[in-house]
């Protein structure tokens, strides 16, 4: 088995420590899985501030939401540095612009991958417009009945999203946007597109935070959107025993997806279908605009 990546930039240590034991998942496995997602994974990824899931010792051991590019990185390692008062120091991100950098990552263990709606050039004009659907456990059938209903919502609009996993019981519904308004703004139009979904089917979908208000409906969380804000990427892993992964999925196919059937192991079988297609065309092209009655006050 080879110590390094095809690169040869990255030596990969201890490549048979196993980060998700109960799949027999390595991280030599992990660095190679990447390795596998790049092209699709990267254009996801480049000139965003990125924070990541660290878990040094698998899945079963001690993990950390880190945002601080540690100071042993290597020099090539990209970074932007963001003020952060509230921590009362700056923050140097990493920026995943390549596949050396994605290696390296895979080398760290760090098992999700959770980059900012903005990119390093235009920090406070987000890009993407996210909405997180927040299910009750172990229903995923009314996130489903969720995410149809948000995304006949976003066609009324005139909006074309897109649509994955997010590695857990959730669904994400995304779309790429030109950089036209502030991550406020953003926040904003995320709560009027939940005013007007729930509006629509309030006995399913809620915006109450705090689970005991909720009473068994589905949560249309905000928070993606707005400063600070965070995504997992699609086809990043979750630090789960069952080694989950967020991806792209296609409107038609919601009602007869298991997102639990999604893995490192079994995502590669998806990477040439049309979801996948659809979401590599997305990075390329131009984002849309926000509808004039989102951002209405």
């Amino acid at each position: 088995m080879p110590k390094t990546t095809p690169s040869a930039r990255v030596e990969i240590t201890r490549p048979d420590k196993l980060l998700w034991p109960d799949l027999g998942i390595t991280k030599r496995a992990y660095v190679d899985y990447l390795a596998s997602v790049a092209e699709h994974l990267l254009p996801w990824l480049r000139d965003r501030p990125l924070s990541v899931i660290r878990a040094p010792d698998g899945v079963g051991g001690e993990r950390y939401f880190q945002k601080n590019t540690p100071k042993y990185a290597p020099t090539w390692i990209k970074t932007v540095t963001i003020p952060a008062p509230s921590a009362g120091r700056d923050v140097a991100y990493t920026l995943c612009n390549d596949a050396d950098t994605l290696a390296w990552l895979g080398n760290q263990a760090a098992l999700e991958l959770h980059p900012a709606p903005v990119r390093k050039d235009l920090l406070n004009k987000p890009d993407l417009f996210v909405v997180d659907i927040d299910p009750p456990d172990d229903a995923f059938e009314a996130a489903v009945e969720v995410a149809l209903l948000v995304l006949e919502t976003m066609d009324d609009l005139g909006l074309e999203p897109l649509v994955k996993t997010t590695g857990g019981k959730g669904i994400h519904v995304v779309v790429p946007i030109v950089r036209h308004v502030s991550a406020e703004q953003l926040r904003r139009a995320a709560n009027r597109l939940a005013e007007i979904v729930i509006e629509r089917k309030p006995d399913l979908v809620t915006a109450e935070f705090r689970k005991a208000d909720r009473k068994g409906r589905v949560m249309l969380d905000p928070s993606r959107n707005g400063p600070g804000a965070t995504l997992v990427a699609p086809y990043s892993p979750r630090a789960r025993p069952e080694a989950t992964v967020s991806l792209p999925v296609l409107p038609r196919e919601l009602r007869r997806i298991t997102p639990a059937a999604f893995t490192i192991v079994t995502a590669s079988r998806r990477l040439n279908g049309a979801a996948v297609r659809a979401w590599d065309e997305a990075a390329r092209a131009r984002g849309q605009r926000l509808p004039v009655r989102l951002l209405e006050d």
